[in-house]
């Protein structure tokens, strides 16, 4: 209740992460200490109340959270306390909740009204065993959440990731797009700093929670590999994108990159993360207009060159999941694909003919003007398939003018 984060400048040891220059610069009044680790005390039996309400609570959390690794850890600066503070330490710790994945709690707390604790407790994570390692990484979050994802502090925490903080930094994303939706975004910053980290380790995972702040190439870039993750990952990524005021990639981008993973003569991705991929979208279209779907079907099949591998499976979808479009499939882009000879493709023949069977019932004449469009051959296999489709196709030809 004492405690005060204050205007007090950082010691030394609180700013592992700066150099020598930049650290003077944050912690110019305590430059009289050396290497800021000294006090300047009357006795060992006095402290000044001053004190008590910042760096003595700061000092003595700071022990207990360096107590969780295995003591022949090194700290980059050591931490001197008079010896009142020490022998407060060794009682605690003779205390049944003072246990060793109970020390960080303190911290964490005191991280809350000065977030720039973090960098050292980012230091004690790389000291410790996996075990407290992932105590520390399933904690972090109890200081976190009420912590303004706008603290330039995180930020900083995130630039200066390294490979071994991977997981760690991974949590601390995913912790931020929580606390700031509904919110001001995050920073196109963070996007850069994880791209950085992204280049080191090529770990996916840290791009899910901050794809849409990804520069659109890096996006580009990085898309199949996000693709090729597990679902759920997959889907807040995407997620990501559809929630944005302003995305580097708009969804009807997106699901034409998705189609572009496959084709007749390249797989950049296989067929079955492209199908995962499609179908996350898929089951996200209520959050979007349904409509990009048929401007995108139109600007593939307009396309030159072959149709992506997955183009009639998606039209298929279309069909049979939003019926407002159906109209669309059937007078647009099945004369469409006709004239660009569908039937020399098996598996979008296959499709094409997928599309008749679940459209002829509700649209039997624009499906049998379709029909009408077909070379006598693919024709006659068409009506040995489906002989109750000839009436609708009489009477579709005996309404033509001679």
């Amino acid at each position: 209740k004492i405690y005060s984060a204050g205007p007090h400048a950082p010691m030394r040891w609180q700013l592992p992460h700066l150099s020598d220059e930049d650290a003077a610069k944050r912690a110019a009044d305590a430059v009289e200490g050396g290497d800021g680790s000294g006090w300047e005390l009357a006795g060992d039996d006095f402290l000044p109340l001053p004190l008590l309400k910042g760096r003595c609570v700061e000092d003595v959390a700071t022990l207990m959270l360096r107590s969780m690794a295995p003591k022949a850890a090194e700290f980059a600066f050591p931490l001197r306390v008079p010896l009142r503070v020490e022998q407060l330490r060794t009682d605690l710790f003779k205390g049944v909740v003072c246990a060793p994945k109970d020390r960080v709690w303190l911290y964490l707390a005191l991280c809350i009204k000065r977030p720039l604790l973090l960098h050292e407790l980012v230091e004690t994570f790389l000291t410790c065993d996996p075990d407290m390692r992932e105590h520390l990484i399933n904690s972090i979050e109890e200081a976190l959440k009420y912590i303004p994802a706008s603290e330039p502090e995180l930020l900083v925490l995130v630039q200066q990731a390294a490979p071994e903080t991977e997981r760690l930094i991974i949590k601390v994303l995913h912790i931020l797009v929580q606390t700031s939706q509904g919110k001001e975004p995050l920073s196109k910053e963070y996007g850069v700093a994880v791209t950085r980290l992204y280049n080191i380790t090529k770990n996916p995972r840290l791009l899910v929670p901050v794809f849409d702040l990804l520069e659109r190439k890096s996006l580009l870039d990085f898309l199949p590999a996000v693709m090729q993750l597990e679902v759920e990952e997959v889907t807040a990524a995407f997620q990501q994108l559809i929630r944005s005021k302003a995305p580097t990639l708009s969804i009807p981008e997106l699901l034409t990159e998705l189609h572009h993973m496959n084709n007749g003569t390249e797989n950049i991705v296989p067929v079955k993360f492209s199908m995962q991929a499609l179908n996350v979208l898929f089951g996200m279209r209520e959050q979007f207009d349904p409509k990009v779907y048929g401007i995108v079907i139109q600007a593939l099949v307009e396309e030159s060159g072959s149709l992506p591998t997955l183009f009639m499976r998606t039209v298929i979808q279309v069909v049979k999941e939003v019926p407002r479009l159906c109209d669309f499939i059937v007078m647009q882009i099945l004369p469409r694909l006709v004239r660009q000879e569908v039937w020399s493709d098996d598996v979008m023949w296959r499709g094409f003919m997928i599309v008749l069977q679940h459209t002829f019932a509700s649209h039997s004449g624009g499906a049998a003007r379709v029909l009408a469009m077909l070379p006598m051959s693919q024709l006659e296999d068409v009506l040995v398939q489906h002989p109750d489709w000839k009436a609708q196709l009489r009477e579709f030809m005996a309404r033509q003018p001679p």
